[in-house]
């Protein structure tokens, strides 16, 4: 944790002094005002200036390498992109890509992002030291958002149709990322339980309701999703 003091004409001068010089927004800081200052009011008295002290953490000052790589390697693939590397905290870094061909960089079902993502967090670990305790977050497009709302969107519903025939439902294989997507989504339903099966890379979500079903649920086979 990292604190300097800054001082302006008010209060709020001070913390835009401070924001821009430290090229942070004011959610990834904590402000403490040390003193409020005093305006001189029609030339009478002493004007103080306002003071404030703020805590931040150093950020990372790869973003611009993060962008060339990124860029670098979109270019062998023969697309065009423009890449955006912004930092949201002090563990996550935030990659968005924009593209005029978004659907060749993110693949069925988000399997080429995931792969890019993966290359660039290896290629990060490699090269950048203070790297090791940041998650990268690759999006082509604002995918992950979509493909987010989705996921739980089906979630609810496999859900839905676990608790009305009582008989587990096993979702499509997905990434680790996808399938903590699921479970997040369900977590607060007393009535639904949910496991991660299959070995990697086939690994799928099944979904169970915690209601037994009076009939013999080997019977059937799970419904599938």
């Amino acid at each position: 944790m990292l604190v300097k003091e800054f001082t302006g004409k008010s209060e709020k001068d001070a913390i835009n002094k401070a924001l821009e010089e430290l090229s942070l927004t004011e959610d990834q800081v904590r402000i403490e005002v040390i003193d409020k200052g005093k305006r001189n009011i029609f030339g009478i008295g002493e004007e103080i200036p306002s003071v404030i002290r703020v805590y931040y953490e150093e950020i990372s000052t790869n973003l611009s390498e993060f962008e060339d790589i990124m860029s670098h390697i979109i270019s062998l693939m023969g697309v065009k992109a423009t890449v955006v590397a912004k930092e949201e905290s002090e563990t996550k870094i935030h990659i968005n890509v924009t593209s005029e061909n978004p659907a060749l960089l993110i693949g069925k079902k988000g399997a080429t992002l995931e792969s890019l993502q993966f290359l660039l967090s290896l290629m990060a670990l490699k090269y950048f030291k203070d790297s090791t305790d940041r998650r990268i977050i690759l999006d082509i497009d604002g995918y992950r958002e979509r493909r987010e709302e989705t996921l739980k969107q089906m979630a609810r519903q496999a859900a839905q149709h676990a608790k009305r025939t009582r008989r587990p439902v096993s979702l499509d294989p997905m990434s680790p990322y996808e399938r903590r997507i699921i479970h997040l989504e369900l977590q607060e339903d007393s009535e639904i339980d949910t496991k991660s099966d299959g070995e990697a890379p086939y690994r799928f979500v099944k979904i169970y309701s915690k209601r037994k079903n009076n009939q013999d649920g080997n019977r059937h086979n799970n419904q599938r999703y």
